[in-house]
């Protein structure tokens, strides 16, 4: 055996001890390829990486720092305010008109402007001369910032709320509204607008509560008027029907009557039996007289009687006259009463009239922006670079999930 021999024999024995009988040698081929797709899965994540998280990044950065043009923001503060008119009693018409309870009309009220500022009544009630495509459609306005010429109303108030932002503070009731530009001065025009128009707004609101409390008050007094003319002419009907001008009177006339029809019955009474107990006989004159006139104011006593008050048969009595005059005397008289109260209401309607019972309080005006505080380039930056590495991350574990179940 030469040495060739013998160093192969010696090379084999080692191949053995590596590896033992019942083991498969390890192909080349596959350790290669192996090793080359886990280069390849460390190439692809760092390619993915790149393009959602690096690039993502550069490219917001470049644009945010080199492109993007800077907003400028007008800020101004207001409250909405209620005056409460003095009234000459609790339930007076213009406390019924004005709500039961004053802060929480005032909330509504501050509500309806943060709605309105945010609406398309507003882009249509802003001065003709201001031009929204002047202002944000600027050429010199980055591409994705500036407003396109010619958008339809929908995508404009879509727009608007980007650039114009009412906040309401339920605790104190302040709106603080601010207003985007790329100039300090047309921030500072738009925030005068939107003022204009939301006093505007507020000054319409006021004039509607007052014409309404005003005309409520004036339709209920002219319901209490007719109602009390009506009353007249219901007691002067009353009068004509039964021929008694006063009832009342005539009652107590008729009364004072049957009282002294009874006095002189009771004295006939008592002289005839003073007659008759000094041995006056029936056929005595003056027997005869004071019987005939006993039976006389005996007969007018009943008929006086008849008239004030009915023993049945259903003729109309001067009681029932009376008890029905009384019930029109106190309807006349609580409809007097209403309509007093109601002319008051309305002299308090017509005082309030004169009077804002809602204005706008502004009591921090819109100012010059000196620097642009928009966009926060470094926040948007991040956000993108923040938003790419949770895709990344996402799609790293899916990709992972899928590989495990192919393998």
């Amino acid at each position: 055996m030469d040495a060739e021999d013998m160093i192969g024999l010696a090379g084999r024995e080692r191949l053995r001890e590596s590896f033992p009988l019942g083991h498969a040698r390890p192909a080349g081929g596959a350790v290669r390829a192996r090793s080359l797709r886990q280069r390849l899965r460390v190439h692809m994540r760092a390619i993915s990486f790149l393009a959602c998280v690096v690039l993502p990044g550069i490219a917001a950065a470049g644009y945010e720092y080199g492109c993007a043009t800077g907003q400028y923001v007008s800020e101004f503060k207001l409250l909405v305010r209620q005056q409460a008119p003095e009234t000459s009693g609790p339930n007076s018409i213009i406390s019924a008109l004005g709500g039961g309870n004053p802060m929480l009309a005032m909330i509504e009220d501050s509500e309806v402007v943060q709605q309105y500022i945010g609406s398309h009544q507003i882009l249509a009630d802003l001065p003709p001369g201001l031009s929204l495509d002047r202002i944000f459609a600027n050429p010199r306005a980055d591409w994705l910032s500036r407003l396109t010429p010619g958008l339809p109303p929908e995508k404009k108030l879509l727009y608007w709320r980007k650039m114009v932002h009412p906040y309401f503070d339920l605790s104190s009731g302040v709106i603080t509204v601010q207003v985007r530009a790329f100039s300090p001065r047309d921030a500072l025009t738009l925030a005068n607008a939107v003022l204009s128009s939301s006093e505007a707004l507020v000054n319409q609101m006021s004039l509607q509560a007052r014409e309404n409390s005003l005309a409520y008050a004036r339709q209920t007094a002219d319901a209490a008027q007719a109602r009390l003319l009506a009353d007249g002419a219901n007691l002067a009907s009353y009068r004509n029907r039964y021929s008694v001008l006063f009832p009342e009177l005539t009652a107590a006339s008729t009364s004072s009557v049957d009282e002294g029809l009874s006095s002189r019955l009771a004295q006939d009474q008592a002289t005839l039996a003073s007659l008759l107990s000094l041995g006056q006989t029936g056929a005595s004159p003056q027997v005869q007289t004071l019987r005939a006139r006993i039976a006389a104011t005996q007969a007018e006593i009943n008929h006086v009687g008849a008239a004030l008050a009915s023993t049945g048969g259903g003729k109309q009595t001067l009681a029932s006259v009376l008890s029905g005059y009384n019930t029109l005397v106190e309807t006349e008289k609580l409809d007097e009463e209403l309509y007093t109260s109601d002319l008051l209401n309305l002299q308090n309607a017509r005082n309030s009239a004169a009077q804002k019972a809602i204005y706008l309080e502004t009591f921090v005006q819109p100012n010059l922006p000196v620097a642009s505080t928009y966009p926060v380039r470094w926040l948007t930056t991040a956000e993108t670079v923040l938003a790419g590495f949770i895709a990344w991350v996402l799609l790293t574990l899916v990709a992972n999930i899928v590989r495990d179940q192919m393998d």
